[in-house]
């Protein structure tokens, strides 16, 4: 158990942007039904053995959950006989889930789709999470061209009762993430922010949904990506810059269906 905390508190505080959401603001929980927390047992002492949100997710149908490759810290132990692993769904204005599912298994993107690395992994869960409130989302069919409104939302690393936050911001050029000090893959990332923004993604919101407002009505919050991390301002520091990677989430949408046989070509919006 001290080595797994140990692995928990190097993997949560050097491989996820920065601490928690940053000026994050309270979202309403309503519109945000799909997002998905993994849980672990906090390794901070101040915690005291308290649960906290590792990574966060998407339920992209309804026993899947879409997160990233590299929060396979928060998960492996599915696969290798340890501790069983849940996520929370259908989070409330409490900061209280609904319901928690355990994770009974897990497939990770290709390692390569064409010639570029793909920073996502699949969690298949041991029941329908639809029947405890929470709504699958659907994926952002649209072009990501830069100025396109975002929003991201996360618990960074929470206890259980801490509200879900969110943060706007729009599409933005590659080139800003498109550093060497950082693995950033041009042919399926895309890089968000504002010039001089306070608000980006934290510790513990990896592997969550940013949405773009798509769909008939113009106003549904569909997934267009997964947080992957941030930029360093330069190779020595710690700093970084106001721009966020993301994983396009439509660019998986093929092995997202052939993984999960869920079509995902139809509305799912409730």
């Amino acid at each position: 158990m001290i080595l797994r905390n140990l692995f928990y508190c190097i993997f949560l505080c050097w491989c996820s942007p920065a601490m928690a959401i940053i000026n994050g603001i309270e979202a309403e929980v309503e519109d945000f039904r799909s997002y998905v927390s993994i849980r672990a047992e906090s390794p901070f002492p101040s915690h005291e053995g308290k649960e906290i949100n590792a990574c966060g997710g998407t339920l992209i149908a309804p026993r899947w959950v879409l997160t990233a490759n590299h929060c396979w810290p928060a998960y492996q132990a599915v696969s290798n006989g340890g501790e069983p692993v849940f996520v929370g769904v259908n989070i409330g204005t409490d900061g209280f889930f609904e319901q928690k599912i355990q994770i009974v298994d897990y497939i990770l993107a290709p390692a390569k789709i064409g010639h570029e690395r793909v920073d996502a992994a699949l969690l298949e869960l041991a029941e329908d999470a639809t029947e405890h409130g929470a709504i699958v989302a659907n994926i952002f069919d649209g072009n990501l061209t830069n100025g396109t409104e975002t929003t991201t939302v996360g618990l960074g690393q929470g206890l259980e009762g801490e509200p879900l936050l969110y943060y706007e911001s729009v599409v933005t050029e590659s080139a800003l993430c498109d550093s060497p000090r950082v693995d950033f893959d041009e042919l399926h990332d895309f890089c968000v922010g504002i010039p001089e923004s306070t608000q980006r993604a934290g510790y513990g919101d990896s592997g969550g949904p940013l949405f773009i407002q798509g769909g008939p009505s113009g106003t549904e919050y569909q997934v267009a990506g997964i947080v992957k991390g941030g930029v360093k301002a330069n190779a020595t520091g710690i700093e970084e810059t106001e721009n966020i990677r993301y994983t396009d989430a439509n660019k998986l949408r093929d092995w997202i269906s052939a993984v999960t046989g869920y079509d995902m070509s139809s509305d799912n919006s409730d």
